[in-house]
């Protein structure tokens, strides 16, 4: 046993290297197939909603976003202790599954399908995207401007760390209910946690959805709002171009790169097969050694008889 000790611990070290380079896709695979299970049961329980169901929603929502001002007290949605002290309770405006959720923002450029949460705090902000409470419920609408936040650089997780990829005239949606909604991207500006109050407030007559998120990545000292102002758009012509497909294209992310699924299990492959040869050849040689080794103690042994 002690003999085989060592091949042992190389094999185990290696595993655990391949372990930790290929975590990313196995995260990033199972993190889709959640984020799709939740978006086609959604799907399945707004079908099932009686219309007059979803135009109360939609008309409670409605008068929620007509109800505020810019006088409201906005905060930071990352200081949880500020954010946690202002604001009626809104949960039951728009609370599709009667846990919080509100609906989805796809965000096709950088591979984002997140579902919509009431507030943004600790637990929600940990497996969801969350609406910034005093902000508008983004139903779209003149004179309404929703912010909608996510981490960066969260443990095992993407969500918008790639918000920094976006640019002027990219486009994001938003789910809600049974409509789809485009937004296509008019400004980003990155200011400090204090700065951000007045970049979150209502234009009168314009339609907004802001992404919110920390930067620069893990330092998370600035936020990073992407701006997106509504466009006309048939929301048929998601479903029948199959758009909602975009954000489970076989692809992940990974330090930064864009890496086809294929690609990510063809190198796990390779590596795996050259750990197979590297621990056939270091058996071979230590078998070998120990041979000789037996060899010369035996012709030893022999001398002295």
């Amino acid at each position: 046993m002690k003999q085989k000790l060592p091949i042992i611990l190389i094999v185990i070290m290696m595993l655990a290297g391949v372990a930790v380079l290929t975590y990313p896709l196995f995260s990033s695979f199972a993190n889709n197939i959640a984020s799709r299970s939740q978006a086609e049961e959604y799907t399945k329980a707004v079908k099932a909603m009686p219309s007059e169901q979803t135009k109360k929603l939609m008309q409670e929502a409605m008068e929620y976003n007509a109800s505020l001002n810019n006088n409201l007290i906005i905060t930071d949605p990352f200081d949880v202790e500020a954010y946690d002290k202002i604001g009626a309770n809104y949960e039951s405006t728009l609370n599709v599954d009667n846990a919080g959720l509100i609906g989805y923002v796809d965000v096709p450029k950088i591979n984002v399908y997140l579902p919509i949460r009431h507030g943004t705090g600790s637990e929600i902000l940990a497996k969801n995207a969350g609406h910034v409470m005093n902000t508008s419920f983004p139903i779209g609408g003149e004179s309404t401007h929703s912010v909608i936040s996510a981490h960066s650089a969260y443990p095992g997780e993407t969500f918008f760390d790639y918000l920094v990829d976006m640019k002027i005239g990219d486009e994001f949606f938003i789910h809600i209910l049974d409509r789809t909604l485009k937004y296509e991207v008019d400004n980003i500006e990155v200011l400090l946690p204090e700065d951000t109050i007045d970049a979150m407030r209502i234009v009168e007559g314009e339609d907004y959805v802001t992404l919110l998120t920390c930067t620069p990545y893990s330092i998370n000292t600035h936020r990073l709002l992407v701006r997106g102002k509504r466009v006309e758009y048939d929301d048929t012509e998601y479903s029948t171009q199959s758009a909602s497909l975009v954000s489970f294209q076989d692809y992940l992310y990974f330090l930064g790169y864009k890496i086809p699924y294929w690609a990510a299990g063809l190198f796990i492959v390779i590596v795996i097969l050259l750990i197979i040869v590297f621990v056939m050849f270091v058996t071979r040689k230590y078998t070998k050694k120990l041979r000789y080794y037996n060899h010369s103690e035996s012709q030893e042994d022999k001398k002295q008889w």
